[in-house]
């Protein structure tokens, strides 16, 4: 397993409390998992971090350049539980990165849009 930041003994705790807070889905979940833990998703490989666990038993994840190289950094929602598994961090050797800023995402979207012939959303 591989946290990519240690919790301080004050963040386990707030954690905890607010797990026995939680609907009994998200806290059957949520007790399995914790937000300092470096997951993988198993059928595209990519390394994520989770965002929120949502009432349905799904997880949203965020799928960023910190530990992947990516063209944009995303969410990525309707995700399984069974479907990630704890992983290793990056080496120090691997390429990580985002290709584009969240600010030319949309850009590149919109050129996109033109190509297919969908009216752009930003221009």
């Amino acid at each position: 397993m591989a946290r990519f930041v240690e919790p301080e003994a004050k963040h386990l705790e707030l954690w905890r409390k607010w797990v026995a807070s939680r609907p009994p889905v998200v806290r059957a979940i949520a007790e399995k998992l914790d937000p300092w833990t470096l997951y993988r998703i198993k059928e595209s490989g990519h390394r994520c971090t989770f965002r929120s666990i949502n009432e349905n038993g799904t997880l949203t994840m965020d799928v960023t350049g910190q530990f992947n190289a990516v063209i944009f950094d995303r969410e990525v929602f309707g995700i399984r539980p069974e479907d990630i598994e704890e992983c290793e961090l990056p080496a120090p050797d691997e390429p990580v990165g985002a290709l584009l800023a969240p600010e030319e995402v949309e850009a590149k979207l919109d050129t996109v849009r033109r190509m297919a012939g969908i009216k752009p959303i930003n221009s």
